[in-house]
């Protein structure tokens, strides 16, 4: 029986020796001997050199149309943005500016007619007292005795305290008052007074005088109207 020492193979036998492996088996592949060593690998583990292309100056100007029309596209845009609200907020503050200007002038109007129609109702109203001034006066020398009514009216007013009462007239009505009105008369007596106006009289008992008078009569007339429309203004 051999011993195990003869089973040993000598180290400088082992030239061609190459551990085995599992997956060499698998993949069939059959062992060969040991690599070259000798052959240069640097090649083998030098990498590849990366190509890059270059843009052409057509390619490199049309970038820049590009970006030059995209950015007048973007500030187009934001500036038609931009004056559109600057516009639409001037337009509003002018807008209302105006509208203040006419809510003024509509107020100043308003007040210029409201003046304009007092005015006019004044002078309306002034010119119907003339109208009626001159009316009475025509009448008064057409139909003198319409001083009776305010003889009457007078003596009425005034009840005789056991004095005489003073009646002061024109001339010329103190004869048409003595000549229709004697009877009523008969505790009066009747003064003349020239500056007296036709139509118009004074009463006076003891320190009562009532003044019946053209004028007089005709200033409360108007001063109940809110006018200062004299008689005498005229005259």
């Amino acid at each position: 029986m051999t011993s195990r020492a003869n089973q040993i193979i000598p180290k400088e036998d082992l030239s061609t020796y190459r551990r085995w492996e599992m997956d060499v088996l698998e993949q069939g592949a059959v062992l060969e001997g040991p690599a070259d060593t000798s052959v240069d690998t640097k090649d083998e583990t030098m990498p590849e050199q990366i190509q890059v292309a270059l843009p052409t100056v057509e390619e490199i100007e049309k970038i820049h149309q590009e970006a030059r029309q995209e950015g007048y596209d973007v500030g187009y845009e934001t500036g038609r943005e931009a004056g559109m609200k600057a516009g639409y907020d001037a337009g509003r503050e002018r807008a209302s500016f105006e509208a203040g200007q006419l809510t003024t002038a509509f107020g100043g109007l308003q007040e210029a007619l409201a003046s304009a129609d007092q005015k006019i109702c004044n002078a309306l109203l002034s010119l119907a007292l003339d109208v009626a001034k001159e009316m009475v006066r025509e009448a008064l020398r057409v139909k003198p005795e319409l001083v009776f009514a305010v003889v009457r009216e007078c003596i009425q007013s005034e009840p005789v305290l056991g004095q005489p009462a003073q009646l002061f007239l024109h001339p010329d009505d103190a004869a048409l008052v003595r000549t229709h009105l004697n009877q009523e008369l008969d505790h009066c007596v009747i003064n003349l007074d020239p500056r007296l106006e036709r139509g118009g009289c004074r009463l006076r008992v003891g320190p009562s005088d009532i003044d019946a008078t053209v004028s007089t009569r005709w200033r409360r007339v108007t001063q109940a109207l809110g006018q200062h429309n004299d008689w005498l203004e005229r005259h």
